[in-house]
């Protein structure tokens, strides 16, 4: 018996959906910061974990190659949603489920919005998180179904933020498994089950929109759109890339021995790459709904 520790979010599950009919896999779902812990604690085998994680398990995971939940630009999912121009947020409320969207919007913050909030925790509510602070961090299906307008709010992308500011597809979490364990016929099994839940989108969007058609088709656009499963190789150097910031900001521990574990997933004759310059800033983007696949 194989214990996977998996996401509960939409987005997630093309990646597992069909995990939970075999013999011999026990299957939880669970918000990221959670599966986070269980991976760490022992008390699941693998875990859809946020990447920051990687730098904060008591050993080096394995990771699963090919496989990844990530965006190439706008993610709709993960967003900043602020009352005040960006250059005036002095206080954020931080979605507590998160944690890898935590770390990048730290992250951006000093690189490329160029601020220096205070960060607090809240629950995912965006009335009251809007109560307590200028902007809020909201990630996953709450952050799809936040009624920002009604606030008045403005919602910054983050997805799109961070490809403004490298070029490069983010990766928000991985398959992480504890030493020992990968095997390739795990891997097979895995890669097999994202396969069929990339085949079973639709179905996926239709029963999580509860028969309403208009909202499975939003759906079903944001996660043809803009999910992407795979961890190819503008996505690993996209990860190295955050991991590195992350640790050299100091919000996470310096772990060199799991960038190099990352860098191992690109092909050998890619070899790991400086890519763009962190400290250039483009324009920020203040996402105007611009496809109306987010409410």
């Amino acid at each position: 018996m194989i214990r996977i520790g998996a996401v509960g979010f939409l987005n997630a599950r093309p990646l597992y959906a069909t995990l939970a009919e075999a013999a011999d896999v026990a299957l939880r779902a669970d918000v990221p910061s959670e599966c986070a812990r269980l991976l760490h604690a022992g008390e699941i085998d693998l875990g859809l974990v946020p990447v920051i994680e990687l730098l904060r398990g008591p050993v080096t995971y394995d990771i699963v190659p090919g496989l990844a939940i990530g965006c190439d630009g706008p993610v709709n999912s993960v967003a900043l949603f602020t009352r005040v121009p960006l250059a005036q947020v002095r206080r954020i409320a931080l979605d507590v489920s998160s944690r890898s969207s935590v770390a990048l919007l730290r992250v951006l913050c000093r690189h490329h919005f160029g601020i220096t909030p205070a960060f607090v925790d809240a629950a995912p509510d965006l009335a009251a998180m809007l109560d307590t602070a200028d902007a809020a961090l909201l990630i996953g299906d709450p952050a799809l179904r936040a009624p920002w307008e009604a606030f008045g709010a403005q919602k910054v992308d983050l997805g799109a933020a961070w490809k403004a500011m490298t070029g490069l597809p983010f990766v928000f979490a991985v398959w992480a498994v504890r030493p020992g364990l990968l095997t390739p016929g795990l891997v097979g099994r895995l890669q097999a089950a994202r396969d069929d839940g990339q085949r079973a989108i639709a179905s996926l969007a239709a029963a999580e929109a509860g028969g309403d058609a208009v909202e499975a088709a939003r759906l079903e656009q944001y996660l043809r759109q803009n999910i992407r499963y795979d961890l190819d190789e503008r996505a690993v150097r996209g990860l190295s890339r955050y991991l590195g910031l992350a640790m050299q900001d100091g919000w996470a521990p310096d772990r060199p021995e799991v960038l190099r574990a990352i860098d191992a997933l690109l092909p050998v004759s890619a070899g790991p790459g400086p890519g763009p310059d962190p400290r250039s800033r483009p324009e920020i983007q203040m996402s105007a709904d611009e496809n109306r696949t987010d409410r």
